[in-house]
C-alpha cells in the first residue's frame, strides 16, 4: 500500500480502469479513488471497456465513467482496480502504453501482479475495502458519496456480508461507512431490486435449466444467446444467478454457462466448503478468488460444458 501512495504522489495525471463487465466492486473502487485524486489535486479519469449497467447508474458519479477511448490517452500512470490480469481490461489495453506506469491494486488470488507497482491482498473483502484503507493511510476524509460507493464495494462482493471473504474488519469498516448517513434499505433496494419484467422472465428460463452432476455436488445453469434474444433481457443482470445453483443441498461447486459474442461462452465458478474454483478456472486461463472464479472459454456451449464439468469432476475427486 505505501509502494501505491507513493506513486500517487509522484504521478499527476491518471488512467482509472477495472475489469471488464463492470459489478459494484469494480464501479465503487473506481470511483472512489477519482475522489481521493481529486480530492489530492490530481487529474484522472475513468475509462472501462464496458459502459455502467442500467442499475449501477445511481452512483454518484456514474456518468463520468466512459467507454470511450478516444478521451484520453494524455496520462502518466494507470490505476488498474479489482483486475488479476491485463486481458481482463478488454480493449482499454490499447490505451496503455510501456511509457505509462501502472498501479495494480487487486484482492484476487490469481493476480499476476503486472503493475510497476503491485497491492494485491487476497485477504481483503474487496478492491473497494483496499481503497478505502489508501483513504486512512493517506488522512484523506471521506464525504457521503464516497462512503457510499465503497460500501457498494463492499456490499456486493461480499454477498451482502455473506461470503467466506467477509471478517470482522469488513463489518467494522461497512459500519464506519454507514456512520456518513447511508440508508442501507434503500442501497440494497438500489442494487438488488430494480429488475425489469425481461430480467425475471430470463430468470425462469434459467431456472428451467438447472442440473446436477450424478453424486450431486455439482450444479449447473446455462443462459442461451436464444434467451436473451426472446426475452429481451439485459445479460448484466444475471450477476448472482449462479448462486441458486449454488444453494442446492450437497452442491460443493455452482456452475453458470452463458453464451458469449463469437464462439466463447464464460463460465462463471462459486463453491462451499474446500473447493479451490480458482485453480478450476486458471486451468482455462481464468481466475479469481477460492471460493468464486471464472473464465472464458472457446467453443460451443455444448462442449465448453462437458469439458468443464469433467474438469470439475478431476478436482473433486482428487485426479
Amino acid at each position: 500500500m505505501k509502494q501505491v501512495i507513493e506513486a500517487i504522489n509522484r504521478y499527476d495525471k491518471f488512467l482509472i480502469t477495472a475489469h471488464v463487465n463492470l459489478e459494484g466492486d469494480s464501479l465503487g473502487s473506481q470511483l472512489g479513488m477519482k475522489a481521493l485524486l481529486d480530492s489530492l489535486g490530481k487529474k484522472s479519469i475513468i475509462v472501462d471497456n464496458d459502459p455502467v449497467p442500467d442499475h449501477y447508474k445511481f452512483l454518484p458519479k456514474a456518468d463520468e465513467v466512459s467507454s470511450d477511448l478516444a478521451l484520453t490517452r494524455d496520462f502518466d500512470a494507470a490505476v488498474i482496480l479489482d483486475c488479476p490480469t491485463m486481458k481482463r481490461i478488454g480493449k482499454v489495453r490499447d490505451l496503455i502504453t510501456k511509457d505509462k506506469f501502472i498501479i495494480n491494486v487487486d484482492h484476487h488470488i490469481s493476480n499476476e501482479k503486472f503493475g510497476g507497482v503491485n497491492w494485491v491482498d487476497p485477504n481483503a473483502s474487496s478492491a473497494g475495502e483496499m481503497v478505502y484503507k489508501i483513504y486512512k493511510e493517506m488522512g484523506i476524509k471521506l464525504t457521503k458519496e464516497t462512503a457510499l460507493v465503497l460500501y457498494i464495494a463492499i456490499l456486493t462482493d461480499t454477498g451482502s456480508f455473506n461470503y467466506d471473504n467477509t471478517s470482522s474488519v469488513t463489518h467494522e469498516i461497512a459500519g464506519e461507512l454507514l456512520g456518513y448517513g447511508i440508508d442501507p434499505a434503500r442501497v440494497s433496494e438500489s442494487v438488488y431490486e430494480r429488475r425489469s419484467v425481461a430480467d425475471i422472465k430470463l430468470l425462469s428460463r434459467v431456472l428451467s435449466t438447472i442440473r446436477v452432476n450424478k453424486t450431486g455436488d455439482v450444479a449447473y445453469l446455462e443462459i442461451t444467446k436464444k434467451m436473451l434474444k426472446e426475452t429481451g433481457a439485459d445479460l448484466v443482470k444475471s450477476e448472482g444467478f449462479v448462486n441458486y445453483a449454488r444453494s442446492i443441498d450437497k452442491a460443493r461447486v455452482a456452475v453458470i454457462f452463458k453464451e458469449d459474442a463469437g464462439d466463447k461462452v464464460n463460465v462463471s465458478f462459486r463453491s462451499k466448503g474446500d473447493v479451490d474454483v480458482n485453480k478450476i478456472a486458471s486451468f482455462f486461463n481464468g481466475g479469481g478468488h477460492v471460493k468464486a472464479s471464472g473464465c472464458i472459454v472457446e467453443g460451443s456451449l455444448p462442449d465448453v460444458e462437458k469439458k468443464v464439468l469433467d474438469r470439475i469432476e478431476e478436482a473433486l475427486r482428487g485426479k
